[in-house]
């Protein structure tokens, strides 16, 4: 009967969706396809050198393109400035030179830094569909300096920040505009097999000055559901090859740890270990343009810069954290499912791993097998999760086949696998597995909407070591216990969505359900036990006054119940969402019904209102705050209760000059017994990152980080020279500062551990 209630007003929310949006669907179709054609000429004898200077022989002569259009804060107007580009190519790279006017050159805000962090400058460049099919777009920007950007855009809207590859730019500044060479090398390109390419395409300029203006060669309707509804094609690109080349990536690494020999004791020996030293490889081979094979032995997965503290002390959760390790950053797309099915940070410490990813036909396929040495286990149960580091070494395999259906539509199948290894001496001797299989997909109807769906499920045969895991909580209505005793799990996780993205009105509808005994040990899943029902209602207004450029009221909904049909949490909160001019922006929330069971007791009128401000108004100093306050579930204590919490963050970033980078982040938390009660737990994370870039390769880094909660403080240099995302030099030291106790019963702060390191990788090209 409960399977039936959710369906039935899942739908019931669905049909009345549609009907209320028929009249902006008729409008969605109406839009008139005006995708315009670009043809790329071949210069037989390339003569570029990549300075941002457009005078070069092969150059001349091409045809010039223009006639952008503003798509923001206005949509399809005329710009406040012109940009025009030229397209050629050789038998190696497809080269970009775009010249973007500007009547006041010294409003163009522009950075020397390092990559990736030019997006709040002025920026021109590319989104790159090289299969047509919608589905994904290599995003390549350059600022005023010829800084690049990447990115890899995905269905949805989704850009993946952390995707890198080899391209060449550079820029020049004059006194009424600024001009961007570009070459991309085939290389670093995958498209299809074939002898005439044909490829869809954007080009988009961004001028952050009283607006953030962005301008577009093509037009881009504010009904269109995705960045390729509408584009450009790039023509008359023939005899080009691409993969079946070899990248060999070698790095050495030498460190010195020290620690102090007793945390019990401030003042006890600080001792320095022997020097120590890595070798490690990766090997990257084209197999063809479309599909390229990965190897890595003994990869060095160490993080230059350590993941930001967050805090946690009132959360029973385990934390997500970014992948950032090369390794698993490219393709990752394909292994991305509705669910968070793949966890790359899972497979820990690998002595070796294997990947393959690419298309063949249609079909896109991603297969990743390692050797962990260092196995971590995420156990969620209803209220909790447990998270466990474990030197248990264990084989991790995870397959993704996708098939391209057009019109951004796709079905999907996944598969992962983890087997525990008993003894490292006996690597074929298991003890203990995880195994996830589902099936997904996204399909697009009706012009705006979207269904998105998975379906998982799980086997699981728990290690059989108790010194692992030794904790009898029971689940599964005292069917299992948490103890890693060997039991044998099984468990099912589907969900299912609609969505709509259009000019004003948008909406998601999610339904989910998932079993006690879930787990997937190379994915994350926090929590079990669960049947939700969510949406977000939104309305887009666009006033465009010298104020105001849009709001969004809007309001999310929710509902959960466990697996047997108790009602476990409703949640119905207020939002809404303006735009102003000068590029500043806030955000109002109000959680107007928050009631939860916590603990075996419901708690109810568990009410905060939330605030978020943020402001790009200066090109030197940028910034915002978060402010969250009012009651919450006190989930630390035993019993739980409604106390009152109060959250406040703080962040800016400083560029005196162009080089210089100031970034700071301030965050507090504040939990009481009632308002104004006695205080439960205060504290305070800052965080501060000073950047001096000394040339486009060279820079210097300094991160400060002071942590009440665990009472430590951070201190991280670096030196870095990069001529690539691959090939690095990097000098640096980690220092660790704790309030450690003196024989006397007070407490100081000292150094607890030290680390020293030299890094050097270099990427070879065959």
């Amino acid at each position: 009967m409960k399977k039936i209630y959710f369906l039935s007003v899942f739908f019931i929310l669905l049909d009345v969706s549609i009907l209320l949006s028929q009249e902006s669907v008729k409008d969605s179709i109406k839009i008139k396809d005006i995708n315009s054609v670009i043809i790329a000429e071949k210069c037989e004898k390339s003569d570029v050198i990549i300075d941002g200077d457009l005078s070069d022989s092969c150059w001349a002569g091409l045809k010039t393109y223009g006639d952008f259009v503003q798509i923001e804060p206005k949509e399809n107007e005329k710009p406040s400035s012109v940009t025009e580009f030229k397209v050629f190519y050789d038998d190696d790279n497809i080269y970009f030179g775009i010249t973007c006017y500007d009547d006041n050159p010294n409003a163009i805000r522009k950075t020397m830094t390092d990559r990736d962090k030019i997006f709040q400058d002025d920026w021109v460049g590319i989104i790159l569909d090289t299969y047509g099919e919608s589905q994904q777009g290599y995003e390549l920007f350059v600022n005023p300096y010829g800084i690049q950007g990447d990115l890899m855009w995905t269905i949805g809207g989704n850009e993946d920040a952390t995707f890198d590859a080899i391209w060449y730019s550079d820029a020049k500044i004059y006194n009424d505009r600024w001009t961007v060479e570009i070459a991309i090398p085939f290389k670093s390109l995958r498209f299809p097999d074939k002898y005439v390419q044909d490829w869809k395409i954007h080009f988009l300029r961004t001028k952050p000055r009283e607006n953030r203006e962005q301008m577009s060669f093509v037009r881009v309707s504010r009904d269109d559901p995705s960045l390729f509804t509408h584009y450009a094609r790039i023509e008359n690109i023939k005899g080009i090859k691409g993969g079946k080349n070899i990248e060999v990536l070698p790095y050495v690494l030498g460190y010195q740890n020290g620690q102090r020999t007793d945390l019990n004791n401030s003042n006890s020996e600080f001792k320095n270990n022997p020097l120590k030293g890595e070798l490690g490889i990766n090997v990257k081979y084209g197999i063809t343009s479309n599909l390229t094979a990965d190897f890595t032995y003994n990869p060095d997965f160490s993080q230059i810069e350590s993941d930001a503290a967050r805090i946690d002390v009132n959360s029973t959760f385990a934390l997500f954290y970014n992948e950032k390790r090369p390794f698993f950053l490219e393709g990752s797309n394909i292994f991305t499912t509705p669910m968070r099915v793949v966890y790359t940070r899972s497979i820990n410490n690998p002595l070796y791993a294997l990947k393959l990813s690419g298309k063949i036909g249609n079909w896109e396929l991603g297969l990743i097998s390692g050797l962990d040495k260092k196995s971590p286990f995420i156990i969620p149960l209803e209220e909790r999760s447990i998270y466990l580091p474990t030197e248990k070494e264990s084989f991790g395999n995870l397959f993704r086949l996708k098939r391209n259906m057009g019109n951004e539509s796709y079905l999907g199948f996944i598969i992962t696998d983890r087997e525990i290894i008993k003894d490292k001496n006996k690597p074929f001797g298991f003890d203990g597995y995880n195994r996830v299989a589902g099936l997904d997909g996204r399909f697009k109807f009706l012009g705006n909407y979207y269904l998105t769906f998975q379906l998982l499920r799980t086997m699981t045969r728990e290690p059989n070591d108790t010194t692992l895991l030794n904790d009898p909580t029971t689940f599964d209505n005292g069917k299992h216990t948490v103890t890693f005793d060997g039991e044998y799990l099984n468990g099912y996780a589907n969900s299912i969505s609609i969505n709509r993205s259009a000019r004003h009105w948008n909406f998601t509808i999610d339904y989910s359900d998932v079993s006690p005994g879930v787990r997937g040990d190379l994915g994350f899943n926090s929590n079990v036990n669960y049947r939700t029902l969510s949406t977000y209602q939104g309305y887009t207004f666009y006033p465009e006054t010298k104020i105001l450029n849009r709001f969004e009221p809007s309001f999310f909904g929710y509902i959960r119940h466990d697996i047997d049909g108790r009602l476990k949490e409703e949640v119905l909160e207020p939002q809404i969402n303006l735009n102003f001019a000068k590029q500043m922006y806030l955000y109002i929330g109000l959680l107007l019904v928050n009631n939860e069971e916590f603990g075996g007791i419901y708690h109810k009128g568990a009410r905060r209102g939330h605030i978020n401000f943020q402001s790009n108004t200066f090109k030197e100093f940028t910034g915002g705050f978060f402010i969250s306050a009012g009651k919450s579930i006190v989930r630390v204590e035993d019993p739980s209760f409604v106390g009152w919490a109060l959250n406040f963050a703080i962040w800016n970033t400083i560029k005196p000059v162009s080089n210089f980078v100031i970034e700071n982040n301030y965050t507090y938390y504040e939990l009481d017994r009632s308002y104004k009660g006695e205080k439960i737990f205060a504290g305070y994370i800052l965080r501060t990152k000073t950047t001096y870039q000394i040339s486009k390769s060279l820079s210097m880094r300094l991160v400060f980080q002071y942590d009440t909660f665990s009472k430590n403080f951070e201190i991280d240099p670096l030196i870095s020279y990069k001529l690539n995302p691959f090939t690095i030099f990097y000098l640096g030291s980690t220092h660790n500062f704790s309030d450690l106790p003196e024989l006397n019963g007070k407490t100081k702060y000292v150094e607890a551990s030290r680390q020293i390191f030299l890094k050097l990788q270099y990427l070879w090209r065959i």
